[in-house]
């Protein structure tokens, strides 16, 4: 069966259809994770959240996953949005004062604490297990966190651990006895976690069109992320070393799982705008949901109900 077969049959009989487990994968990419945020809003609004076993989340993935599994996908388009969360959140100029480009403390301390509240005891009592994926500062390893997530508190540490950057969000962050850095490190995509943790199949949803190669970043990057890491994750440097050559062997392996039915892929269309990892551009950002949501509903299109709720506009929608 396809994954569009399993979660049509759930749909219509319940969950019972041959021991079949379906996980969704959410990309990161710090700003660029708006595409996948529109994307998670369209899954929720086709109401197929409770057919889903996992989801999994990667970087700033890992904070729309959440929102998904907490049945507030729709209203996490918000902070988006918000010039007061995205600049709160996002600034450049802290480095002139020795701060951080991105303040991940305050997003998630803060803003999903007090402006624009996340349920986290929801998440934790899910049946739809939440997955945030990390990366070990000392081995590089790619890490589930899921097994930590024991209250509250750690699944915000949780979140703050999956998204931290190199560089520009601070150093390593510490949890559970270890310390963590941004799970795109090490599995930008986290279908090997999945599919080693019993997925069967895959909903994929990607924040870089179908056009997107795997490349090596500016020479001048890559300088000055490998003297981070070697200062402040040194288990993390083979990683960085190789993640090229691990995109394009996930890209393989989507590709060959996509061929048999196993992976819907959904992906922002190659003229989608492009969005920084740092972009604060609201207009930008507005748009970027609005083509994720427009992407993931067509692509789940046969699973769509006679009344779904309308797609977003972009605009109105802040209350933060």
């Amino acid at each position: 069966m396809t994954v569009l077969e399993v979660l049509a049959r759930r749909q219509e009989q319940g969950p019972d259809d041959g021991g079949a487990r379906v996980a969704l994968v959410l990309e990161g990419g710090g700003s660029r994770a708006t595409f996948s945020a529109g994307m998670a809003a369209a899954v929720e609004d086709l109401g197929l959240t409770p057919l889903l076993d996992d989801v999994y989340g990667v970087s700033a993935g890992s904070l729309n996953a959440a929102w998904l599994v907490a049945g507030k996908a729709r209203e996490a388009m918000a902070p988006w949005t918000s010039r007061s969360v995205m600049r709160g959140t996002i600034d450049p100029r802290r480095v002139l004062r020795g701060g951080r480009v991105v303040d991940l403390e305050h997003l998630v301390e803060h803003v999903y604490v007090h402006e624009a509240p996340m349920p986290f005891a929801t998440i934790l009592a899910s049946p739809v297990t939440y997955h945030p994926m990390a990366t070990d500062a000392a081995t590089g390893d790619s890490t589930d966190l899921a097994p930590l997530l024991d209250g509250p508190p750690a699944l915000r540490r949780a979140l703050q651990a999956s998204s931290t950057l190199p560089v520009l969000a601070g150093p390593p962050v510490p949890f559970a006895g270890r310390r963590w850095v941004d799970g795109g490190l090490s599995e930008p995509v986290a279908v090997h976690t999945a599919l080693a943790n019993g997925a069967t199949h895959l909903v994929v949803l990607r924040t870089h069109p179908g056009a997107h190669a795997p490349a090596e970043p500016p020479g001048v990057v890559d300088v000055i992320v490998r003297r981070w890491l070697r200062r402040h994750a040194p288990g993390v440097v083979d990683a960085w070393f190789h993640r090229v050559e691990r995109a394009r062997a996930t890209e393989a392996l989507l590709a060959e799982l996509e061929a048999d039915g196993r992976v819907l892929h959904v992906r922002p269309p190659d003229d989608a705008p492009a969005v920084s990892r740092t972009s604060t551009d609201l207009g930008l950002l507005a748009e970027a949901l609005r083509v994720g949501h427009e992407a993931a509903s067509r692509a789940l299109e046969p699973l769509t109900p006679q009344q779904a709720p309308p797609g977003p506009t972009g605009r109105g929608t802040s209350r933060c």
